[in-house]
């Protein structure tokens, strides 16, 4: 019998796809990693895997996520930049980590309850979008690199929508049925803003600058980001935007809406899978939540440039630009500019 080792993460849809694994006869290992303060997590995949009969084992890696991820979330803010916690995660930690001790554990194969599936494109292993379009996270996990897909499963690749996941764990009985999804930093608790203020008291004051005129200080570059429109305290004849952050003078430039909407997108290149041409037509992403786009994807050795058909809002410097072909993640990386 096949060995399979399945992420227990103490949510509802690990628990169901760990359950589905055994369903089609694979002998199913548990592996939780604490990543930061989630003991609750923890005590939830010890709950699951004992109801399903399963063996867990639990690994700490939260000194080894604090300096991986935590790092470059707060310094992404610091550089005036929109961070993508769960995208860098997922390649740089929760993946690394699982597949590590997989196969120390002797199992070549892990899987996990994200909602996506797997393909082959010109003989590459790839990422694909889930069957459930609403849920989909193939976006989070456009960094992946070859050798970690090749290694993976995802049970939950058919299921077309969460309610039926709830069921299958009512019905089962799973502790996890009911349990809320989180759509937080999860390492967080709140508002991220007061969290960086904390930890960085008094950094980034700056001025607001309209038509290049100063208007007034701002409270620091943490409580802005890039097309956000709440919050700015400016009265004007139209609503104003974030614009730019620059991160030597601290100083925010806003602009209206019209201004905000750019074509050409340059990102600095992170993962690619496949690129079939230096110069092809895809669709891309410039954010989790909006649809891929058509776009012209031109491609050099450290970055690539997106031609999009339709310009796009407020395309956020450090935020992730995912690339796709036939519903598949072929290129990744990190937004650096938009004109």
């Amino acid at each position: 019998m096949d060995t399979v080792a399945i992420g227990l993460s103490g949510g509802v849809d690990s628990s169901v796809a760990a359950y589905l694994l055994k369903e089609k006869g694979l002998d199913v290992v548990g592996i939780t990693l604490k990543l930061h303060n989630d003991e609750n997590s923890v005590e939830d995949a010890e709950r699951a895997a004992n109801l399903l009969n399963i063996p867990l084992y639990v690994f700490d890696f939260a000194k080894e996520f604090k300096k991986t991820v935590m790092d470059y979330f707060f310094t992404t803010y610091k550089e005036g930049k929109t961070p993508n916690p769960c995208v860098y995660c997922n390649r740089f930690a929760k993946f690394k980590f699982l597949i590590e001790k997989a196969e120390s554990l002797g199992i070549k194969t892990v899987a996990t309850g994200h909602y996506a599936k797997k393909g082959i494109i010109e003989g590459h292993e790839v990422v694909c979008k889930s069957k459930n379009t609403h849920k989909d996270q193939s976006y989070f996990l456009s960094f992946l690199e070859k050798d970690q897909i090749r290694k993976l499963l995802f049970p939950l690749e058919e299921a077309d929508s969460k309610l039926y996941i709830r069921k299958i764990a009512e019905k089962l009985g799973l502790p996890t049925a009911k349990k809320k999804e989180s759509y937080e930093v999860c390492f967080i608790k709140g508002d991220y803003r007061e969290t960086l203020l904390k930890k960085y008291p008094n950094y980034g004051i700056g001025y607001f600058i309209l038509e290049r005129k100063r208007i007034k200080k701002h409270k620091g570059i943490f409580n802005y980001t890039v097309g956000q429109r709440k919050g700015l305290g400016i009265a004007y004849s139209e609503a104003l935007y974030v614009e730019k952050i620059d991160t030597k003078t601290f100083d925010i430039i806003l602009a209206t809406k019209d201004k905000l909407h750019k074509k050409n997108v340059v990102v600095k290149k992170a993962n690619e899978i496949y690129v079939p041409s230096r110069d092809f037509k895809a669709t891309a992403k410039l954010r989790s939540m909006m649809n891929d786009e058509p776009c012209t994807v031109k491609v050099n050795r450290k970055k690539f440039v997106l031609e999009f058909e339709k310009e796009q809002f407020a395309p956020a410097p450090g935020q992730v630009a995912c690339v796709y072909l036939n519903d598949c993640v072929i290129l990744s990386g990190f937004i650096e500019k938009s004109f």
